[in-house]
């Protein structure tokens, strides 16, 4: 019985070679009529007949070898995987913020909800802005290993206020920077940045709670007109003065010196052309034509 499936196997698979072959010999004698009667078709009954001709072979041989089918298939699938996943995920990686990886963490035995409010409100602010790591490093080396339990929540506290203060004092420091620059000569952000720092340090204010939050309030609500802003021009006038003639003295040196490259440009531009002229005169005058 084994042996009489395998004779009805081997004949089907011999029918089909058969039929196979006379396929491609009825493509091959309809492209010889096609030839006969149009030889512009001599060239695409070739290609075609070609095409047929190699995707037969390459039937054949994954046949007789699969293992390169596996192959093909494992290298689309490896293809695939990487585009459609694994590339995407990288880029998402990648865009994340780098404080998100900078998140402060507590010992499991304290869960007092006043620790666990100002460890949010902590994180948060460390989230902000760019973070030095030794400085997050060191937060976290206080809470765990050099604060006892009991005193963690008073000391997150004061972590926390002073992440707030330093968040808030940069969000007046760059709101000023932004306001300045709308109608005034844009400076350089560190030295408007000095400028507010030397006012607040005047003010006593640079660690004051109560004072940034009064000066940022005044900054966004009367903007070129808070007397915040007024009187920190006012501080540093002589500084911003100086600063904004020297950045003037620049801009009108790097104005002159490109008017001075193009207009040297155009003055060569203008003497090649007048030297082929005088070449073409020479020429023509050589030529008896003048």
């Amino acid at each position: 019985m084994l042996e009489g499936a395998k004779s009805i196997g081997a004949g089907a698979a011999t029918i089909a070679l058969a039929g196979a072959a006379v396929g491609i010999g009825n493509v091959l004698s309809s492209s010889i009529h096609s030839v006969a009667r149009n030889p512009s078709l001599a060239k695409q009954s070739f290609g075609d007949s070609f095409l047929y001709l190699f995707f037969f072979k390459l039937y054949f041989f994954f046949l007789k070898y699969p293992f390169f089918l596996y192959i093909i298939y494992m290298i689309l699938f490896v293809f695939l995987l990487f585009f459609r996943l694994i590339l995407p995920l990288g880029t998402l990686f990648s865009n994340l913020s780098p404080n998100s990886f900078f998140l402060i963490t507590l010992p499991p035995e304290v869960q007092s909800p006043q620790a666990l409010a100002h460890l949010e409100g902590l994180n948060f602010y460390l989230s902000l802005y760019e973070q030095d790591p030794e400085w997050v490093a060191f937060i976290q080396q206080e809470l765990n290993h050099n604060t006892p339990l009991e005193d963690i929540p008073g000391r997150l506290r004061l972590f926390l206020m002073e992440e707030k203060i330093s968040c808030l004092r940069r969000d007046l420091i760059q709101d000023f920077i932004c306001l300045y620059n709308r109608t005034q000569l844009p400076l350089e952000p560190y030295f408007l940045e000095e400028a507010v720092r030397s006012y607040l340090r005047h003010l006593n204010g640079s660690d004051n709670l109560s004072i940034l939050q009064a000066a940022y309030q005044d900054l966004q609500e009367n903007e070129r007109e808070s007397i915040f802003y007024l009187e920190t021009v006012a501080h540093n006038q002589d500084a911003l003065d100086a600063q904004s003639a020297s950045k003037r003295c620049f801009e009108e040196a790097r104005r002159i010196r490109w008017e001075g490259f193009i207009q040297s440009k155009a003055r060569l531009e203008r003497a090649e052309h007048e030297h082929a002229l005088l070449l073409f005169q020479y020429e023509d005058k050589k030529r008896g034509r003048i």
